[in-house]
């Protein structure tokens, strides 16, 4: 299940429909409050995709590290139309895609991160 954060409504659809497209099951917030609500609520959630500029007390930065703090297996990738960050910064299962961004790079993305987290359950010794 991927977590879709973005407080622009088309723009979460945008991202809505292609990850259905991919066969991804989606859950939406329109805020990181809203991202944490369901986060605390599901264990179902594999990837966060969030925007970085969202208005509130949390923005898209401050969920990542809350998500990371607090689930540090879960993926994230975060987009910006603003602000870039070099991805060497981020923790290994973060991707940042810079605004506008196609969406077959962000399924492709996707598609790695939650592929290589099936990878280490499967290669994990029970």
């Amino acid at each position: 299940m991927i977590l879709i954060v973005e407080e622009d409504r088309g723009i979460r659809a945008e991202a809505v429909t292609a990850c259905k497209k991919s066969g991804y099951g989606t859950i939406e917030a329109s805020s990181g409050a809203d991202a944490l609500e369901i986060l605390e609520k599901r264990c179902d959630v594999s990837l966060v995709f969030t925007s970085v500029n969202m208005k509130g007390p949390i923005d898209g930065v401050q969920l990542a590290v809350r998500v990371h703090a607090r689930w540090p297996k879960l993926a994230i990738v975060m987009t910006s139309g603003v602000v870039n960050l070099r991805q060497s910064l981020l923790p290994q299962r973060f991707r940042f895609l810079s605004k506008p961004y196609a969406t077959e790079h962000l399924m492709t993305c996707f598609k790695l991160l939650i592929e290589f987290e099936h990878r280490q359950e499967v290669s994990s010794p029970q």
